[in-house]
């Protein structure tokens, strides 16, 4: 086990590498330092102008959105500042906190509009989230097949011949597309949203009709009805904690007021579900980091604080999943919080980690350093 000496993400990443000792995600961070983003802006302008009222009064472009602050930049960035006229489309959650609803609704009441959203069905989903815990360690599989399959969907439908994604998480973050590339149209291939589309059907318990709606179009349908998929941030300058500031000037609010997360670093990223949580959380089992990783790594990228200082908060932190997440996924599938741990103990790493008596697991690493001898 390795850490980046730059941040903190170590090897057993799924998808991340490393030159000289440092991961991708921290080398194209810097690579973006010599971006000429003035130049690609005027790339942008050119871009809209191709497709703005390219329907008449109908909709010029569709975003993808969830209703968060990178949802508010986005609504703000195509709506007030290129002009276009778009529609949001989004995918609900089986659980919704307060405040993600509320932000949901003030991206049409703040920008003026359309928001068109696809409800998941919610028997299917629990069928889905059960086998996906149980046998993939993905229980949010279908969910997030609906969000990136929906919008693409929806937008050819609509005739709409451009759809706007907001980050490169590939690029950003680290995965198989570490490519900084305007087009969105592979980021299907980010796994995400993991390649195991066959296994669902194995055991006969879902069947390809349950799926259909979570089933992208292939490459070739996007080129023949004029798709084009992009990323807004090869464009403009994407920084979360910028994007925050001027999501809060829109009437974006934060979950602090309605909910005080364990183990979370921010209050203001993936506060529209909190059962969702523990989905990121298994990355800690399976590869040693988590959630409050990438926050931190994010944070030392953006100069805010240094590796040391974000040590001991990734180690204090990471391994923490919060009980209200918990409580909320458990009574959704309807499953015992014994049956639940249980379940979780199957995705621990042996490598990374050793059970003590009483069956409680704990690190064989140090964060920031690797493995123990």
């Amino acid at each position: 086990m390795k850490y980046c000496k730059k941040c903190l993400i170590p090897d057993t990443r799924p998808g991340i590498n490393f030159e000289n000792d440092v991961c991708l995600p921290c080398i194209n961070y810097e690579r973006q330092k010599t971006v000429d983003w003035d130049k690609r802006i005027k790339e942008f302008e050119i871009l809209c102008d191709k497709y703005r009222g390219c329907n008449g009064d109908g909709y010029d472009c569709a975003i993808a959105v969830s209703g968060g602050k990178d949802s508010h930049f986005q609504t703000y960035y195509m709506k007030e500042v290129m002009k276009m006229n778009p529609v949001l489309l989004t995918v609900g959650n089986l659980d919704w906190s307060e405040t993600g609803k509320r932000n949901l609704d003030n991206l049409s009441d703040s920008f003026g509009c359309d928001v068109i959203e696809f409800k998941p069905n919610r028997k299917v989903a629990r069928k889905m989230v059960k086998k996906g815990f149980e046998d993939f360690g993905t229980p949010t599989w279908y969910i997030d097949a609906l969000i990136y399959a929906f919008p693409v969907k929806m937008a050819i439908d609509l005739n709409v011949k451009l759809l706007v994604y907001g980050e490169n998480v590939s690029y950003a973050y680290g995965g198989k597309d570490s490519e900084e590339t305007p087009t969105a149209l592979k980021q299907r291939e980010n796994n995400v949203v993991k390649p195991i589309w066959e296994k669902w059907f194995e055991d006969g318990k879902i069947t390809h009709k349950e799926l259909e709606s979570a089933k992208q179009p292939s490459y070739e349908e996007c080129k023949e009805k004029g798709l084009e998929t992009i990323y807004l941030s090869y464009y403009v300058h994407w920084d979360s904690f910028h994007n925050y500031e001027v999501a809060k000037r829109w009437g974006f609010h934060h979950l602090g007021h309605e909910y005080q997360r364990e183990g979370s670093l921010t209050n203001f990223d993936q506060i529209d579900s909190l059962g969702y949580l523990v989905h990121p959380f298994l990355k800690y089992p399976k590869f040693g980091h988590s959630i409050v990783t990438d926050y931190a790594c994010r944070e030392i990228r953006l100069g805010l604080k240094t590796r040391e200082e974000m040590i001991p908060i990734v180690e204090k932190n990471d391994s923490v999943l919060d009980q209200g997440s918990v409580d909320i996924f458990c009574e959704f599938m309807k499953m015992s919080h014994s049956e639940f741990w249980n379940i979780m103990d199957k995705w621990y790493n042996p490598e990374l980690f050793y059970k003590d008596r009483e069956n409680v697991w704990h690190p064989k690493f140090k964060v920031g350093t690797g493995l123990i001898k």
